[in-house]
């Protein structure tokens, strides 16, 4: 471990300063806590959400064991989590002096880590106050850290700095607004942006935003997206065909699916179902929203209906006797199994994507070769959309009533269906290739240590 200052291309900041500079953002977030503290408690106390992984969070993180080399990998939540599953395979397979650890920051996150990395250390990434980074960084030992997309904390960073581990940004982006955001922040928060070694970032309008922000270009590479190297194009048959079964699903039935819905996206589905029966009476809809927390209210949007909300976790070996399959919408209430449900759609909506939250995955449909139809919102896809849409890969429009209109019109056009399906499939398959050109920048970091040293 090199001391403070002599990882290659930091700024020359003493220990002092990194000191003084932490004390001032302790005082400032302590402050926030203070005004915060009623809402804090009340939320403490009645949310499982905010109470999750807070011993953790205040750098209690497990101790890690052994002496070698470490890479620790930071996700915000399930997407990022889930994204560098396949960096995370290929030090595996081409790094094996590494040991990874891996830290987030939700709770769903957390369970998502725990379901994709069950042999490495997953835990609660710190708040950031500079006794909870110390302790973080005194038990997981790391020699480098990545981060992923975007999760820049400045203590944790000064924290970096002290013990002069690197850190790299992996599948960068930057929004518009958060470019904005950070401009502003530079007045008050000095550095952080600077305390990144090396920015591998997703396109090159990201490139120009992190460059704007006065990150030096040399510091910055662009991979692509790691998301397509996630992206599944084929499922097992009999995967498939144990679902099918589980739903209950017979030949000729056509399936509408809304996947990681929020809010009113599950009414407008339920609308587009009513209208799509017309034409097709076997139509049915399968409803998985983003959050488990908001199964219950889907639940009771779809009663309201006057059809019956069968769960997920309900339909283990056979479909519920006394169910009329045609007369029920199937809710996902699990945990994990959302990318490979999309294998029974004929027709699916990805949600998010008419609110304010950006959109969520629509790569895992587009990689099966199913039709696809989002709303107007998909900042968080931004790249992913835009080959999308340039190759007819993707439907999307403006407001709930065109995507009713667009999912209606789709479902009696099975040969535009098949061919926004091959579309999309094949954008996936050709876009692959970020998390290798990430694994070799990584390379440069963490060298290899003499054969056998660690053995």
């Amino acid at each position: 471990m090199t001391s403070s200052g002599d990882v290659s291309g930091r700024p020359a900041s003493g220990a002092v300063r990194i000191h003084l500079l932490q004390l001032v953002y302790d005082v400032f977030y302590v402050m926030a806590l203070l005004i915060g503290l009623p809402v804090i408690v009340f939320m403490m106390l009645t949310s499982r959400r905010w109470r999750a992984g807070i011993s953790q969070r205040l750098g209690f993180a497990p101790r890690r064991t052994g002496n070698r080399p470490v890479i620790w990998v930071h996700g915000v939540s399930n997407g990022e989590v889930l994204a560098a599953r396949e960096l995370v395979d290929l030090i595996g397979h081409e790094m094996p002096w590494v040991d990874v650890v891996i830290s987030t920051t939700t709770r769903t996150g957390h369970e998502a880590a725990l379901r994709t990395y069950r042999d490495k250390l997953v835990f609660f990434y710190p708040l950031d106050l500079s006794f909870a980074t110390r302790m973080v960084m005194d038990r997981i030992r790391p020699d480098l850290v990545l981060l992923m997309e975007l999760e820049l904390w400045p203590n944790f960073l000064l924290t970096t700095s002290l013990r002069g581990v690197p850190v790299l940004l992996a599948n960068g982006r930057m929004s518009e607004k958060s470019a904005r955001d950070y401009l502003r922040l530079q007045r008050l928060i000095p550095e952080p942006l600077t305390r990144v070694l090396h920015y591998c970032v997703q396109s090159e309008e990201y490139a120009a935003r992190f460059r704007s922000l006065g990150v030096a270009r040399d510091r910055i590479t662009i991979t692509g997206s790691m998301k397509f190297d996630t992206v599944v194009e084929s499922l097992p048959a009999q995967l498939g065909a144990d679902y099918r079964h589980r739903l209950a699903i017979r030949d000729g039935d056509f399936i509408l699916f809304g996947g990681s819905t929020h809010g009113l996206e599950e009414s407008l589905l339920l609308d587009a179902l009513a209208e799509i029966r017309v034409t097709h009476p076997a139509a049915r809809l399968v409803l998985v929203p983003r959050h488990p927390d908001h199964v219950r209210e889907v639940d009771a949007v779809v009663k309201a209906r006057g059809l019956t909300a069968v769960r997920l976790s309900q339909l283990t070996e056979h479909w519920p006797s006394g169910i009329d399959p045609y007369k029920s919408v199937v809710v996902g209430d699990t945990a994990g199994e959302l990318s490979n449900l999309y294998d029974v759609a004929d027709l699916v909506f990805v949600g998010g994507s008419l609110t304010k939250r950006g959109g969520q995955n629509m790569m895992e449909p587009a990689g099966l070769g199913k039709a696809v139809v989002v709303g107007p919102n998909t900042w968080n896809f931004r790249d992913p959309m835009e080959l999308l849409l340039a190759r007819d890969g993707i439907r999307q429009v403006t407001d709930a009533d065109t995507v009713k209109a667009e999912l209606v019109r789709l479902a009696s056009d099975a040969p535009a269906r098949r061919l926004l399906g091959e579309n999309a499939r094949g954008i996936c398959r050709e876009s692959k290739g970020a998390t290798r050109r990430i694994l070799d920048i990584v390379r440069d970091y963490v060298p290899n240590p003499r054969l056998g040293a660690d053995e």
